[in-house]
């Protein structure tokens, strides 16, 4: 076996799993083929795959210019792995060619094709990684789903989507962020991008527990809340893995963190013993939740497509499978739908999806408050330094596809803020 055959092997069955079963790199069967290398490498797996799959609709812009007849599923992820490394990350052509040749004798494909083919690319790759693709290159199940972006936001998505994401931090105080030890980008009085983001877990501010890592589009809809009252009752109803529970924790709010995954529970755990917080913690269906049961403030950050994560989950794109809608779209109605009556009069909902596409944001809410008309939509108060990111907010809601603020990358998210009124 040449030099990097194996661990290329093992990138083209993580890369197979996920195209071909929709499976996540969070998957036991792709954490067992992970597990199996050594540090080094599992950063070249991650850099390859993540890589691979963010610029996959580019790669197969590249294939349909050299291979003119249908690839069978091997043969287009091989080829998808190679390009990614030629083209885009300019690994060295003939380690990465070689490799790719003796993956296909395993696979039993057509070697000759592999080698020709990327040959012809490699000579190419200062020309190729220019390739651009457009809004009608992205799945068709995603532009069926946002017929209702403007041109300008199409064009905002298709330009972003598939750029690494930048690291934003929250701390506990405004103290910890003025004693933080390396410079940032700074979003508000207690949140900022990291400059450098390697080895983000050594940092000492990090193991002493001063901050965490949240997307500046999840952590802004808390940030721009007033809490007049401190003895609100608060439920996380979908914690895992943390951070919005931890806003409320840093300023000493008695909040209740419930996750019905028992593998999120134990990450959730562990960012709570590094941040030294020890709230109740719940394992439990929220659908199922006890109707006697009464918070004055619940956050639902329902299961969704994610499509806002796409840079941070790149599989989203590249499964050959679309999201379950109707699956999606009656669960976040159900969990609208009991939070209600878990609310006390004059509480909120703020419900929240890692999501732009209207079914799962904009058709919720005016769905929820035309069967609930004892709900409006309540303000988000922006604080002085939140100004200037005021184009986050319309109508009082808050959405933004993946964007830019500050020359850095933040998440497409939505959130709506509904005060029960009677």
């Amino acid at each position: 076996m040449i030099k990097g055959e194996k661990i290329r092997f093992d990138i083209h069955n993580i890369l197979f799993l996920i195209y071909k079963f929709n499976n996540t790199l969070e998957n036991t069967s792709i954490k067992k083929i992970v597990d199996k290398h050594k540090k080094e490498d599992v950063s070249f797996i991650f850099n390859v795959t993540l890589n691979s799959m963010r610029l996959h609709l580019h790669s197969l812009k590249i294939l349909k210019i050299y291979i003119k007849k249908k690839l069978r599923d091997h043969e287009k992820i091989l080829l998808i792995s190679a390009i990614t490394q030629i083209v885009f990350l300019n690994f060295k052509e003939y380690a990465v060619i070689n490799c790719s040749v003796e993956i296909s004798k395993k696979l039993k494909l057509y070697p000759a094709l592999i080698n020709a083919s990327l040959k012809a690319i490699a000579k190419n790759k200062k020309k190729l990684k220019d390739i651009k693709i457009n809004y009608q290159d992205l799945p068709e199940w995603f532009r069926k789903s946002t017929t209702s972006l403007t041109t300008n936001e199409k064009k905002q998505f298709v330009e972003n989507f598939y750029k690494e994401p930048d690291v934003h931090i929250v701390f506990k105080n405004k103290e910890k962020l003025n004693k933080f030890e390396e410079d940032i980008v700074r979003t508000s009085s207690t949140s900022g991008f990291l400059i450098n983001k390697k080895e983000i877990e050594s940092k000492k501010s990090f193991l002493k527990g001063d901050w965490w890592v949240q997307d500046f589009s999840s952590f802004f809809p808390i940030n721009n809340i007033i809490f007049k009252n401190q003895n609100l009752k608060f439920l996380d109803a979908c914690a895992a893995p943390g951070g919005k529970a931890f806003q409320l924790l840093s300023k000493n709010l008695e909040v209740t963190l419930n996750d019905k995954s028992k593998r999120r529970i134990q990450v959730l755990k562990s960012n709570l013993n590094r941040l030294k917080f020890n709230p109740t913690i719940l394992n439990r269906d929220f659908i199922n939740f006890d109707k006697n049961e009464k918070f004055d403030f619940i956050i639902i950050d329902a299961p969704c497509s994610a499509i806002g994560t796409i840079r941070k989950n790149p599989e989203i794109f590249f499964k050959n499978k679309m999201p379950d809608f109707d699956g999606l779209n009656s669960l976040q109605q159900n969990m609208l739908e009991n939070a209600a009556h878990l609310l006390n009069v004059g509480g909120n909902i703020l419900y929240m999806t890692c999501s732009f596409i209207k079914n799962e944001t904009f058709d919720q809410i005016n769905k929820f408050l035309r069967n609930n008309n004892n709900f409006l939509i309540d303000n988000f108060t922006l604080t002085e330094e939140s100004h200037k990111f005021s184009k986050l907010v319309k109508n009082n809601l808050m959405i933004t596809i993946p964007d830019k603020i500050l020359n850095n990358n933040i998440d497409g998210y939505f959130a709506a803020n509904l005060k029960k009124i009677k």
